[in-house]
């Protein structure tokens, strides 16, 4: 799909108010979606058969969704008023999926990968007549105990779990899991930045050295993985204060920016360069949760809570002759225990998958 839109009056109307230059320019390579992207973001009815379950997440073909009831019947004027009384929407394979699967009802749901927490309803309004509207419909908190979402085994925490719940973030954190960003967050990629924005971004990275200030890696090699963040969230205040070379991990977890898909295998870049430079040598258990893989964040919470001591970050599991067999995210060499993101074996091992231990605590 190629988009062309003319954007001269909105250029002239802002310059007009003052604010600083932007470029609306929209850029091909995040213009272009598959047909299923599309449907997605709108909102996709599917059978529940087609569902993937990934680490107890719910996914389509690599990408990772959620699943909504639009019909609120005669409810609808109550969730609209209210989004707390309209249907909870689910990011997990939780209990109460499971009950819908042996009654049969998952023809009702609607797969989508929107992240801006808005969901379009339907139902019979007070007036009459079939209406629609988007409400800011609410996680179900089975979906979060059964991943342990911020730790959420804990009553208290699931409460604040629930308050606190961004889909952002939530997306953010378990994007290593998946293949594809969601649309929108392709579409917002260089919305919002000045013009000169490319360029500054690398005079900074260079006058930096590609050194991420947070964990301290060199991304020299590996310059896409170098960010620019902008501490305020203001992307067109590129003051020198204002402006942070990081990694793009450590970058996700920036306030403001939890909108950030970091894929698995550049994970694992940036998890490599880390063990390289002895960042990862004695790691505790606050630095475990601080560098590890933010996906296995409810499964290491369980261990924690079990008394496991801090696992290794980013443990090559060697064969007889010294030949890597694996490369898993965090490792426990003494017991021959692992967590991973992706589906892996090696003899003589356990390694759980991303959920695992959530699902079986």
């Amino acid at each position: 799909m190629r988009i062309k839109v003319d954007f001269s009056e909105l250029k002239r109307l802002a310059q007009k108010m003052g604010t600083a230059p932007a470029d609306f320019t929209l850029k091909s390579s995040y213009s272009e979606f598959t047909p299923l992207d599309v449907e997605l973001d709108e909102g996709l009815e599917i059978d529940i058969g087609a569902i993937g379950i990934e680490g107890g997440l719910l996914s389509y073909h690599g990408r990772q969704v959620l699943l909504y009831i639009k019909d609120h019947g005669n409810n609808f004027d109550a969730a609209v008023a209210d989004p707390q009384k309209g249907r909870r929407f689910h990011v997990a394979h939780c209990s109460t999926l499971e009950d819908m699967r042996q009654k049969n009802r998952f023809q009702r749901y609607v797969a989508t990968n929107r992240v801006t927490g808005l969901f379009e309803i339907e139902g019979t309004g007070g007036w009459g007549g079939r209406q629609k509207a988007d409400v800011a419909l609410k996680v179900c908190m089975n979906c979060l105990s059964k991943l342990n979402y911020m730790g959420s085994s804990d009553y208290q925490k699931k409460r604040k779990a629930f308050q606190e719940f961004s889909l952002q973030k939530f997306f953010s954190d378990y994007s290593s899991c998946f293949l594809y960003m969601p649309k929108a967050w392709a579409e917002s990629t260089s919305v919002g930045y000045t013009s000169d924005w490319e360029d500054i971004s690398k005079a900074v990275r260079e006058k930096a050295g590609y050194i991420c200030s947070e964990c301290g890696i060199d991304l020299s090699d590996h310059p896409r993985l170098c960010h620019v963040h902008h501490r305020n969230g203001v992307k067109y205040d590129n003051s020198p204060e204002n402006l942070q070379v990081l990694c793009a991990d450590c970058h996700r977890r920036q306030p403001y920016h939890e909108g950030m898909f970091v894929r698995h295998t550049e994970m694992q870049i940036i998890t490599h360069l880390r063990c390289q430079s002895g960042k990862l040598d004695k790691p505790d258990w606050s630095e475990t949760f601080k560098r590890a893989d933010p996906a296995l964040h409810g499964d290491l919470d369980h261990l924690w809570r079990k008394g496991y001591p801090p696992p290794v970050i980013g443990y090559k599991i060697q064969g007889e002759h010294g030949d890597v067999l694996a490369e898993i995210e965090v490792a426990w060499p003494e017991k021959r225990l692992g967590l991973t993101i992706g589906e892996i074996t090696a003899p003589g091992w356990r390694l759980w998958r991303v959920g695992d231990i959530c699902a079986n605590p």
